[in-house]
């Protein structure tokens, strides 16, 4: 007897999860003794029937070769052990977190022996790859477009998803008037990376006309004033920026009267079908105008527009001009005014029409602050305490020196932090100040006192945690270590120096604690323990180049930072888009990594560019004088003025033969003077770093003073010398002249 079965699980991963079920059933085969009646009625067996058979094999059908070996290890249902139905549901859910299945079912085949054969059958998940557009106009442009769908490149495709992306390219197209548009979307999937390619097909239909312009509140204008000034009248194209400007210039010129709290909107917009046009209606509050002066000091109108900057944002608030406040005192101070105060009110008239911001100010006397000394510094020099400073003696920059309370206050603070960060937990620091000095009148001298107290050291530093990296590796990243001063700041930097540590080689999720601890037998010591959760590692499996039509690989290749076995790291990948893009040859480079929320250890980068254009040209027409000079074919006498039109044109073709070569063409002709120059340029010569060969050729015809005629050719071939050692640099060059 030989029985053949199929173990059927649910139809979705989720059943499984959710319900652990797994199904199975068994067609029993007949044996030859079986009349061909029995044969003909298969009977069907439980799952209890193939629980705790041997498993002598594990398959893959659907899944590559090279992808097998990583899969397997996931598998908790081992070969050469009895079935266990709960180890295949975890083995499932193993296999469904890697993010690279969208359905997953289990097969079963038992042999004559008894034996079972397991086939875990597999559908893909496919990932965001390149976006097209196509059929755009000219704005939204297909950029724009691309923009809009929001499909992060790399992660998990969705039909959701691509609904949505659907939905915002409408929405983006009726913005700009569209309203007849429709988007189709095609999808070109690669099963061998499991990338799915999305390209759009828009179809603009006619434009949108503005319909009616209404206008709602109190403008001041008319409504064809109000279309005048907006630059938008009925019949104009119907856009999103059309109306961004339109709005931006109501309230420009609502500002220019003065008027900061203009209230400037879309009521509504409604679009006619039977027209194809859009109706807006503005709603407009200009506001109060606003005048601000000041009482109490003279204070000129254009130092009051310098620091109060309600002028500058063109807006009103109680932020602002609280700040206009503050800039006020730092201009009183800088001036010597060291006690001003500056209030400030708002005044209204009875009708509203007018908003009057009035700021007191009381100056108090003239001060100046003559000396500025610190006292009580040991462990650092009183140069670098005043580099840390705002206070100043009165000297060049400032005549009357500049100090506030405040400012004052503020210096303290900096300082006592400046201590803190080097292990003076204790710190204090006070500051006299000293009015009438030695008996001048309005003369201040002020003196900072400091009281460092005892500095608290590092006693025994203990990083735990690390796995993969040694001690001496960690440590060599960090500020904190035996013997050194002991703060808060340097165990922040030091957390997030060994985080980026960490990321940057392909532990995302690892995490840091610090703890310190102060000894007894040591006094101002402290033992500080770092602890490390590294997590898992990620590896790089493939590094995924699209997009390139006309340039080599190589040429990508050999900037790629990531390479497949290596670490995943971000600053690796950062750098190979920056590479990349100094190239000069792509519009746009993105990198990403695929599957990014999937819990494999082996991920793909992705990197997708787009390449630019590959001709330039430039062209233009003049006229070119010169004096003393006979113009050619003329009956001219010597000194006259030579006059020629002249004509200029150049052409630049990059990334030549897809190599990153460029070849660069230039003229201009006319009959006064003709060059021409044709330029080479290998940046990487002999695919080396260190070597850019560059070929020129030049020639230049030129009738100077009527005394003689110059035609030169020139060539050059040489290295860069930038690139290579002084005593390196080579030059070859000819020159035929007459």
């Amino acid at each position: 007897m030989r029985l053949r079965g199929a173990l059927l699980k649910s139809v979705t991963v989720v059943a499984i999860l959710a319900a652990g079920a797994f199904e199975a059933s068994a067609r029993l085969v007949p044996a030859q003794a079986q009349s061909p009646a029995q044969a003909s009625q298969p009977k069907f067996e439980s799952i209890s029937s193939y629980q705790g058979l041997i498993v002598t094999e594990i398959k893959f059908p659907d899944v590559a070769e090279g992808d097998q070996k990583r899969l397997l290890p996931l598998i908790l249902q081992q070969p050469g052990k009895p079935l266990d139905r709960e180890l295949i549901r975890q083995s499932i859910q193993a296999l469904y977190a890697t993010g690279r299945f969208a359905d997953i079912r289990v097969e079963a085949e038992r042999d004559a022996a008894g034996q079972v054969t397991l086939s875990f059958i597999t559908s893909p998940n496919y990932f965001i790859g390149k976006i097209s557009v196509a059929g755009a106009p000219s704005r939204p442009a297909e950029n724009q477009v691309a923009n809009a769908a929001k499909l992060p490149f790399g992660e998990l495709f969705t039909r959701e998803k691509l609904d949505r992306a659907l939905k915002n390219i409408k929405q983006l197209m009726e913005e700009n008037g569209y309203y007849h548009s429709s988007i189709s979307e095609e999808e070109k999937k690669h099963p061998e990376t499991q990338q799915v390619d999305i390209f759009f097909r828009v179809t603009p239909g006619p434009q949108a006309q503005v319909g009616r312009v209404n206008v709602t509140g109190h403008p001041g204008f008319s409504q064809g004033q109000i279309e005048d000034i907006a630059k938008m009248h009925p019949a104009d194209p119907a856009s999103a920026q059309r109306v961004t400007r339109a709005l931006d210039r109501l309230r420009k010129k609502y500002q220019k009267q003065n008027r900061l709290l203009a209230q400037v909107s879309v009521a509504s917009r409604s679009y006619r079908p039977e027209v194809n046009a859009v109706d807006y209606t503005f709603n407009v509050e200009p506001g109060p105008k606003v005048d601000i002066a000041t009482e109490g000091f003279k204070i000129r109108r254009s130092v009051l527009k310098r620091n109060v900057p309600v002028y500058e944002e063109n807006a009103l608030d109680d932020d602002l001009l609280n700040e206009g406040r503050r800039n006020l005192v730092n201009y009183l101070q800088s001036r010597g005014y060291f006690e001003a105060k500056v209030d400030l009110k708002k005044q209204s008239d009875p009708g509203g029409g007018e908003l009057r911001v009035v700021y007191i100010v009381d100056a108090g006397a003239r001060h100046k602050l003559v000396k500025l000394s610190i006292t009580g510094n040991k462990y650092f020099a009183e140069e670098l305490l005043r580099s840390n400073i705002h206070i100043q003696a009165a000297g060049r920059l400032f005549s009357h020196g500049r100090y506030s309370q405040a400012l004052l206050n503020d210096d303290i603070r900096g300082l006592e932090y400046l201590y803190l960060n080097n292990g003076f937990q204790q710190v204090k620091i006070t500051g006299k100040v000293e009015d009438d000095y030695l008996g001048h009148k309005n003369e201040l001298a002020i003196n900072i006192q400091v009281n460092e107290g005892p500095q608290t050291l590092v006693g025994k530093l203990q990083i735990i945690g690390n796995s993969n990296f040694t001690e001496d590796q960690l440590r060599a990243n960090i500020t904190t270590a035996e013997g050194q001063p002991f703060s808060d700041f340097n165990v922040a930097q030091d957390r997030d120096t060994l985080l980026n540590f960490y990321f940057n080689r392909g532990f995302p999720n690892a995490t840091f604690e610090a703890s310190a601890k102060p000894l007894a037998r040591e006094p101002n010591h402290m033992d500080v323990t770092f602890t490390i959760h590294e997590g898992e590692q990620i590896f790089v499996d493939q590094v995924m180049v699209s997009g390139l039509n006309f340039t080599r690989p190589f040429v990508v290749q050999r900037e790629l930072q990531v390479k497949a076995g290596d670490p995943l790291s971000q600053i690796d990948m950062l750098k190979t888009q920056q590479g990349l893009y100094d190239l000069g040859i792509f519009s746009q480079v993105d990198t990403a990594v695929q599957n990014p929320e999937g819990s494999e250890r082996e991920k793909n980068v992705l990197v997708e560019v787009q390449e630019a254009k590959r001709y330039t040209f430039n062209y233009g027409v003049g006229l070119e004088f010169q004096t003393g000079q006979p113009a050619v074919g003329s009956n001219q006498p010597q000194g006259a003025t030579g006059v020629s039109p002249r004509v200029s044109f150049g052409v630049t073709r990059l990334n030549f033969r897809g190599r990153n070569d460029t070849i660069t063409f230039k003229s201009h002709v006319g009959r006064l003077q003709q060059r021409a120059l044709i330029s080479f340029e290998e940046p990487r010569w002999f695919n080396s770093r260190n070597w850019r060969m560059s070929v020129t050729l030049f020639y230049d015809n030129t009738l100077d003073v009527a005394t003689f005629t110059s035609e030169r050719l020139e060539g050059s071939v040489q290295p860069d010398p930038a690139a290579l050692p002084t005593h390196a640099c080579g030059n070859a060059r000819f020159q035929l002249s007459s």
